[in-house]
């Protein structure tokens, strides 16, 4: 009623607007809304693939959840793969955006060499640190190995097992998911740099104000829409961790490596559990939903203050 409303020439501008958006509706019903839709309908049955009788349970999956070892540990692991990876990851991916801010000589190249890893696909960065992390022949161990030896150290070097320990797996991972993923932030970071006035740094200046109190007053606050986009974007990223585990380790040893989307592929497409894979999925939407409006809430409170 409100476009019939408009003025002739208005009513054809916003159709001509309706029509070039009209393609991405479509393809996001299709491919985003429907699934989602139907996703959450699976759920709610016992749905097995090969099984002609698909009942419905209702919220059953989702009880059965709560009593799953399994899913906790592998909940637990997805938590623990987000803490070694959102905060020191985007540590990283600011310091190198620091220091390209400081205009120095090559920076193209030293952009180029960043972003790298970031073209590459999860499977080629797999196959390239499961060579570094092998534990009789890695690279890792090797410099390990020499540097123990130049530092003279007592006793004989013992490689470590990168990817064969429960304590090391994860951590393994995480390292690789860093190096992996800084240069796309670390771009983000430096056009937020980048867009920050010159004159605010020398008003600072003039009054005496010192390198950290120019990062704390001035680039922090100013930083904080790329600082909340690339935030999020890293919790998301390390609760849809799926890759590194899959192709390094299996979700091993012990289930120490095995996340939530590991366990709810191997559940729909090893176990042919649909219904409860489905339920696993829309859990974990919730909590990571849940902790980035928390993440929201708590960067704006920051910033009014």
């Amino acid at each position: 009623m409100k476009l019939l409303a408009l003025p002739a020439h208005r009513r054809h501008e916003a159709l001509v607007g309706y029509l070039f958006i009209a393609p991405y509706l479509v393809l996001f019903v299709v491919f985003v809304l429907v699934p989602v839709v139907w996703g959450f309908f699976i759920s709610l049955h016992n749905w097995h693939v090969l099984g002609e009788q698909k009942p419905f349970v209702g919220f059953a999956n989702y009880r059965a959840l709560l009593r799953d070892d399994l899913f906790g540990i592998a909940l637990l692991n997805t938590g623990y793969f987000a803490l070694l990876t959102v905060i020191p990851g985007n540590v990283v991916s600011l310091l190198l955006a620091l220091g390209l801010n400081a205009r120095i000589r090559g920076e193209n190249v030293y952009k180029a060499i960043f972003y790298l890893p970031v073209i590459l696909s999860v499977a080629v960065v797999a196959i390239i640190w499961r060579w570094m992390y092998s534990t009789e022949f890695g690279l890792l161990n090797y410099y390990l190995k020499v540097l123990w030896q130049f530092l003279h150290l007592p006793g004989d070097f013992q490689p470590i097992p990168w990817l064969n320990s429960p304590q090391s797996a994860m951590p393994s991972l995480a390292l690789m998911s860093i190096w992996w993923g800084a240069g796309g932030s670390m771009l983000i970071y430096l056009a937020g740099l980048r867009g920050i006035p010159e004159e605010y740094y020398e008003a600072a200046r003039i009054d005496g104000a010192s390198t950290w109190g120019r990062f704390r007053h001035i680039t922090l606050p100013l930083l904080k829409p790329s600082l909340l986009f690339c935030l999020v974007m890293s919790l998301i990223g390390s609760s849809q961790v799926f890759g590194q585990s899959y192709i390094l380790t299996g979700g091993g040893p012990h289930y120490s490596t095995l996340t939530v989307v590991l366990y709810m592929y191997q559940t729909g497409f090893s176990l042919y559990r649909m219904g409860y894979a489905c339920a696993v999925a829309y859990v974990m939407f919730v909590i990571v939903l849940g902790f980035t409006l928390l993440q929201f809430r708590l960067l704006s409170a920051r910033g009014e203050e």
